[in-house]
């Protein structure tokens, strides 16, 4: 049999149930959804569904990725609501493909892990499903494993197994409006110039869940939780110089200013250094030539190009707020190439938001 899969907490309860009702099947998974948002999110989940499936002992064929693709099977359907026609849509589109490769590999039958989604409508599922097995001259295993309990021992068999547990069903249009509703931004939107992996981000749950991988298969013991940080992103800043732009690094942690004049900068030498830290006199904004930086952090930057290309570590950009204002200060901390003078301006645009981060901790 073949099992569309969606995602690891969904098929890891879902395969494991259907072992149980057809002891002597053999089952192949089929993890096809191009309508995963974004690309990194999409091969995290995929990264956890090879785990799960080589736990239970089921094959796995991963289907390609098409974002592009996918979005004009939806179109002019992007502001439907979740359950509703672009949904129906969406699940035809992997259904089909589903249907293509079970009769590829010459399976007479298939199903799909959606079914044990509480996100999606079983009814609409089983119509679907049989409709394009019927096509295909396949048949649709309807199988409902959400009812009796079932919905509450998946969620406990995800966390028994350190599965990913994502929090959003997969398509930019649905987490769109998700986020809206709970007044958060959307973070999966963005990701930073420099590509510094950041908590919160998606980079940074698939490092956890690569360790997560390398842990295991050294034997190691481990506890996987979640806990509330409070996430820092930097949308857009900019520092000018009677009235011209100057390169910059906005730290970590950093609030937002709204065309602030700063006046001229108090420039304090760095330990008898080349290196000086400026600050205002009208604002608590703390300025740091990169000859400071690399004193402070044993770094050698070149140029603010180089550290923009390869910035700080998440840790030690912290390490840096600490050792210059407090550790939880929320004081603009820019890093430029050198000493200035002048009058000088900043606009900063941030946010402060609260999310749920994994961590592992080693044992």
């Amino acid at each position: 049999m073949l099992v569309h899969i969606c995602c690891s907490v969904d098929s890891h309860y879902f395969l494991s149930e259907l072992q149980k009702i057809y002891p002597d099947e053999k089952f192949v998974g089929f993890f096809y959804n191009p309508n995963i948002h974004p690309r990194s999110e999409h091969d995290l989940r995929l990264l956890d569904v090879r785990r799960s499936c080589q736990m239970l002992g089921v094959e796995l064929i991963e289907g390609k990725y098409d974002d592009w693709e996918w979005c004009q099977d939806v179109r002019g359907l992007e502001d439907e609501p979740e359950k509703g026609a672009r949904c129906n849509v969406c699940f035809d589109v992997r259904l089909i493909e589903s249907a293509k490769v079970a009769q590829k590999i010459g399976e007479k039958r298939f199903t799909t892990t959606l079914l044990s989604s509480p996100m999606k409508t079983q009814e609409v599922l089983f119509a679907q499903g049989d409709q394009i097995a019927q096509k295909y001259g396949l048949d649709f295993v309807k199988i409902d494993v959400r009812s009796g309990g079932g919905t509450q021992r998946q969620t406990a068999l995800s966390k028994q197994d350190n599965l990913y547990r994502q929090n959003y069903c997969g398509c930019k249009f649905a987490l769109q409006k998700q986020r809206e509703k709970q007044g958060r931004f959307p973070l999966e939107f963005i990701s930073p110039i420099s590509r510094q992996i950041m908590p919160g981000s998606i980079e940074y749950r698939n490092e956890v869940f690569a360790r997560r991988d390398e842990l295991e298969k050294e034997g190691r013991a481990y506890l996987l939780r979640q806990q509330k940080e409070m996430i820092w992103r930097c949308l857009s800043a900019k520092v000018e110089v009677f009235a011209q732009v100057i390169p910059s690094y906005i730290l970590t942690h950093s609030q937002s200013k709204k065309n602030v004049r700063l006046g001229n900068l108090v420039w304090i030498p760095l330990e008898n250094s080349g290196g000086k830290i400026g600050y205002s006199r009208r604002d608590d904004s703390v300025f740091v030539t990169l000859e400071a930086l690399n004193l402070m952090l044993q770094t050698q930057y070149p140029n603010l190009r180089a550290l923009q290309k390869e910035p700080m570590r998440y840790a030690q950009e912290l390490e840096l707020r600490q050792r210059l204002t407090l550790a939880h200060s929320l004081n603009p901390i820019i890093i430029v190439e050198q000493e200035y003078e002048g009058e000088s301006r900043v606009w900063i645009e941030s946010i402060f938001q609260e999310e749920m981060v994994f961590e592992l901790v080693e044992c």
